[in-house]
């Protein structure tokens, strides 16, 4: 790869905010559906920003990171700087939005308080369901943002009050998970945790099984059953996400995406990206 190379060419926060918004120096952006269905995009994503969102009615599929989600009324999604997403289908729901970057806290009390939230992390749970008085209490602070949408002080304690509900729902959201999770759930969602972390240089089913104090053919077993597939098919599925997202956001050539992601040769690449999507890399990266 070469020295210096950005991998934020494409930046899906500066195409909204140019695209939708005229405003060129604001560091935070609060959207309805409406904007995502004009916008449409479909293809995977990395994030440069911090999102979070309510879901009010309608129902959506949307991929972050190695995990399918389904989107419902009451969903909270939230993801961070780094995380991969891609909406599966064209969106139907209707949402509230506030996405914002790493400087809209900078000069405030509240500076490096998102990398603390568990939810914004890659391998986090980026989807919680929310009951009817938590939902209502996320819409009025999202309304109460609305209405202070152009007073950027006011705008920032709202935001930050936005996440600490958040999280204050996540964590009881989690314990409720944990406590009803079976020993084989809980070890697939270990899995798929290692693998956001340690995709990029293993890519075997034995470095993971070691990692977990289990036997590869357990491991196995447990994904089969838990979530559809096999250790594998689930690695190579991260893999592949992130070279697509290199392909659409970046100007990395082939050759360098096919380093980064540590294959031995750029042909072993193109062949095995090709035989999932049916495509090569280049022709992927010029399909509408």
């Amino acid at each position: 790869m070469r020295k210096g190379m950005d991998l934020a060419s494409f930046d899906i926060f500066k195409y909204i905010k140019y695209n939708f918004f005229k405003a060129a120096n604001t560091q935070y952006m609060l959207l309805d559906d409406a904007t995502f269905k004009v916008a449409d995009i479909r293809f995977p994503i990395r994030n440069f920003f911090y999102g979070i969102g309510i879901t009010y009615g309608g129902k959506d599929n949307v991929l972050i990171a190695n995990n399918e989600y389904v989107i419902s009324k009451g969903s909270c999604i939230a993801i961070g700087p780094g995380t991969i997403s891609q909406w599966l289908n064209e969106s139907t729901a209707l949402t509230d939005t506030v996405l914002f970057t790493r400087d809209f806290f900078r000069s405030s009390p509240f500076a490096g308080f998102p990398d603390s939230l568990p939810f914004f992390q890659p391998g986090g749970n980026h989807v919680i369901q929310l009951n009817t008085a938590q939902l209502k209490q996320m819409r009025l602070l999202f309304n109460t943002l609305k209405a202070f949408r152009d007073d950027e002080t006011i705008v920032t304690c709202i935001v930050y009050s936005i996440l600490m509900l958040a999280k204050k729902m996540y964590d009881t959201d989690l314990t409720h998970k944990l406590n009803g999770l079976t020993h084989k759930q809980k070890l697939a969602r270990q899995f798929q945790s290692l693998v956001v972390e340690h995709f990029l240089t293993k890519r075997t089913v034995d470095f993971y099984a070691r990692e977990m104090n289990i036997t590869p053919k357990y491991l196995s077993e447990i994904l089969l059953s838990e979530i559809g597939k096999p250790a594998k098919t689930l690695i190579d599925e991260t893999v592949f996400l992130e070279a697509k997202t290199l392909l659409r956001q970046t100007t990395m050539s082939v050759q360098e995406i096919a380093d980064w992601l540590n294959f031995p040769e750029t042909s072993n690449f193109i062949k095995a990206f090709k035989k999932r999507e049916h495509l090569t890399p280049a022709a992927y990266r010029k399909h509408e």
